[in-house]
């Protein structure tokens, strides 16, 4: 299984860097939105989290202040995290800062419009020269085999969907960690109309152009520069569709998939009109015949990840056992089991992570190729590139130099891949200091102690030992948030939540085509591609992991060095390992700071803590995500459309967004209305 492979093998790799080489100067991070291409690596180290509220930045020009909870970092670590990049080429630096949104003349990054896609607009500074949102990352651009430097690309690195913002009483709160409530599809979909519609349209190419020279992008405007860059825009816009094709349709629908751009018409909306009428037509079927058109909607009925959801493992295992081994059709599989964005602190300090709990934390020889897998595997996933080098290249037809591929020789070992693996060291060892936020009394309403106190009881089973939260989420005292611990995996036949993610973590065969995944240009080579007593891959793949695992140890491999001292500092979770956990399991982690993280469960089909402790059967069945405006006594956002903002209607009864399970006395749904309000308040005191 695809939890055992990866265990088995990463370790291996991490033992064969360990004995060759030394490591890499870890003074500085990569960083293409400055001159020299990097910036010193801020003081740091670990300090108290106490929980205070400050203010991190005033406002000014049209720009909100922004206030923060104290969660151990100072302001120069927070800008660290929030724009060192980790190899994500999404779009060209100079294009995502010159292209104008599809609909109009103004900029696609207009704080405006960043806010109404979710995300976090932020002002300039040393880390952010142009003012990116939260987590958008200038990568810098690769040498060619020349040894110039080449494009500057953006993208997205772990702030851009750990970070988030909440507003009440007039004051924005900024909570590091927290899931964001960015719509990932949406910005991808609007980006490519954006980019479509700038190419098609001759007065938006102008402009588009003129920016571009103006910022030195481009060195003149003249023909040959201008059919260059159209051009390439093409490329890459193809490049976009698919990534959206692949993960919203799969293989068998590509052909009529709505993904496919057209200039003046919104991808996004293409797609929804879709999904909405398919679930019009079955709505008004009667329960037998929507019983067995069961199979019919599981098939073609992909939810929209919509704010604060991304189907990652999805869109990983197409990347890595579709794309990027050259075998598309084959191996996609829809993306259709969205999860809400984990909340990052205690992450490093825990046994395993990811919802399902596949990946663990391992250090060999003091170098966590746990945390470094599992973040290369998530850059290569999220518009990181890779060059897999097939034994047999003549099976494959050679790229003609795309400005889209990884530039440069294949290294000695392993593959050519954009990951900046020094930075995701760097990163993980920073995470491991980042505390959970304190309920901030002075911005929301101050704790009822004694209720809460009442609720400690609730929580710990003493007040009825049929109620008792701690059985799974065990409490951490804050002295002790650094502290190494072991999650509790729940079975999701126990916990009764949506399985989706679970499943389609653990399929065998694609269930669109009912065949094996294809091992495309990893036909011949070994598992984690130095057991050399194992046998090679034949045409198939036993898992769509091992396709994972095969290139992120690739990627360790082709950089000793560098692999050797970004493992040093993701070193971090220092315990043993449970075996034998049942793989179609969720995690239950500790509840620190849960108060910030709405929506609930796993897939987010729960808006606030107040419903999640109502029966299943009474829960909100469609409710709206996306606006910040927070509920200090629910505790959850805001869940009614909001003017001026894109708001995900998120309806319950189709699969993957299930809103069933964690119900019952155990968990607290039947105690009576004073007593739910009393583990409210204990919860926000975690």
């Amino acid at each position: 299984m695809v939890r055992k492979t990866w265990i088995r093998t990463l370790p291996l790799a991490a033992f064969i860097l360990g004995l060759t080489a030394c490591g890499a100067d870890t003074s500085h991070v990569e960083i293409g939105s400055v001159p020299a291409g990097k910036l010193p690596v801020p003081k740091w180290q670990a300090s108290n989290a106490m929980g205070g509220v400050a203010e991190l930045a005033p406002g000014q020009d049209g720009w909100a202040g922004w206030w923060g909870v104290d969660q151990g970092w100072s302001a120069d670590q927070r800008r660290a995290f929030w724009f060192t990049p980790q190899g994500s080429w999404m779009v060209p630096y100079g294009w995502l800062l010159a292209v104008e949104q599809a609909n109009n003349q103004e900029r696609f990054l207009a704080p405006a419009n960043m806010e109404r896609l979710g995300y976090i607009p932020a002002q300039k500074d040393i880390w952010n020269p142009e003012a990116l949102p939260i987590g958008f990352t200038v990568t810098p651009g690769a040498k060619g085999p020349d040894g110039k430097p080449g494009m500057a690309w953006a993208g997205p690195n772990c702030a851009a969907c750990h970070t988030n913002r909440l507003d009440y009483g007039g004051k924005s709160l900024i909570i590091d960690g927290a899931p964001s409530l960015g719509d990932f599809y949406r910005l991808n979909a609007e980006l490519l109309d954006a980019l479509l519609v700038t190419s098609e349209q001759k007065d938006k190419f102008d402009r588009f152009v003129t920016q571009l020279v103006a910022k030195g992008f481009i060195p003149a405007d003249t023909p040959a520069a201008r059919n260059e860059l159209l051009g390439q825009m093409a490329e890459h816009q193809i490049w976009l569709a698919e990534y959206l094709r692949r993960n919203l349709c799969g293989s068998h629908q590509s052909k009529e998939c709505p993904v496919d751009a057209k200039p003046g018409v919104s991808t996004y909306d293409a797609y929804e009109a879709k999904n909405t009428a398919l679930k019009a037509n079955l709505r008004i079927q009667t329960l037998e015949a929507r019983a067995r058109q069961d199979a019919i909607i599981r098939d073609n009925y992909v939810p929209l990840p919509g704010n604060g959801r991304i189907d990652a493992i999805g869109a990983i295992f197409n990347q890595v056992s579709g794309y990027n081994i050259a075998v598309p059709e084959a191996n996609y599989s829809p993306s259709n089991a969205p999860v809400s964005y984990p909340f990052l602190w205690g992450a490093p300090q825990s046994d395993v992570v990811q919802w399902n709990g596949f990946a663990q934390n391992t250090s060999v020889l003091g170098i966590g190729v746990g945390p470094l897998g599992r973040n290369t595997g998530e850059v290569l996933g999220v518009y990181g590139r890779i060059r897999v080098t097939p034994n047999d290249p003549s099976k494959y037809t050679v790229s003609d130099g795309s400005f889209e591929d990884v530039p440069g020789k294949d290294p000695r070992f392993g593959f050519a891949s954009t990951v900046l693996t020094m930075n995701l060291g760097h990163i993980e060892n920073w995470l491991s200091s980042l505390r959970s936020p304190r309920w901030p009394d002075g911005v929301l309403p101050a704790i009822d102690k004694e209720k809460a106190a009442r609720g400690a009881q609730i929580y710990n089973g003493k007040q009825d030992e049929k109620v008792n939260c701690s059985l799974c989420h065990q409490v951490i005292a804050r002295k002790d948030e650094g502290e190494p611990y072991k999650a509790t995996l729940i079975q999701t036949s126990v916990i009764g939540t949506d399985p989706a993610m679970a499943d389609n973590f653990l399929l065998r065969l694609n269930k669109e085509t009912g065949l094996e995944w294809e091992s495309g240009k990893l036909e011949g080579k070994r598992p984690n591609l130095v057991e050399f007593w194992a046998k090679p891959y034949g045409t198939t793949l036993p898992d769509r992991g091992e396709a994972l695992v095969v290139q992120v140890a690739g990627v360790l491999l082709s950089d000793f060095s560098n692999t050797i001292s970004a493992g040093r500092l993701s070193k971090t979770y220092t315990g043993s390992f449970d075996k034998g956990a049942d793989p179609r399991s969720y995690k239950a982690r500790p509840l620190t700071g849960i108060w910030a993280t709405a929506p609930y469960l796993h897939n987010g089909s729960v808006p606030t803590l107040a419903d999640l402790l109502t029966d299943e059967k009474r829960r909100p069945t469609s409710f709206h995500v996306g606006s910040r405006q927070f509920d200090p006594v629910k505790v959850g956002y805001q869940t009614e459309p909001e003017p001026g903002r894109e708001t995900y209607e998120f309806d319950t009864g189709f699969p993957g967004n299930f809103n069933t399970g964690h119900t019952g006395r155990l968990y607290g749904t039947e105690l009576g209305d004073d007593d739910k309000l009393a583990l409210i308040e204990y919860l926000k005191t975690l």
